[in-house]
């Protein structure tokens, strides 16, 4: 059997894949929320609907 089908290594890799997955979700989050936080009220729409489509 070939290294990478051990069940061992599925697992690490998958453990892997979990936590990478969860640190880009969190990342997300949080400038998303950064991003929200620096929206000012004086902004014109046409600004805002330029930041809305490049998200």
């Amino acid at each position: 059997m070939t290294r990478i089908n051990r069940p061992d290594t599925l697992l690490t890799e998958l453990r892997d894949i979990k936590r990478r997955l969860h640190a880009l979700e969190t990342a997300q989050r949080t400038t998303g929320n950064a991003t929200a936080e620096t929206d000012t009220p004086g902004a014109d729409e046409s600004e805002q609907a330029s930041e809305r489509h490049e998200k």
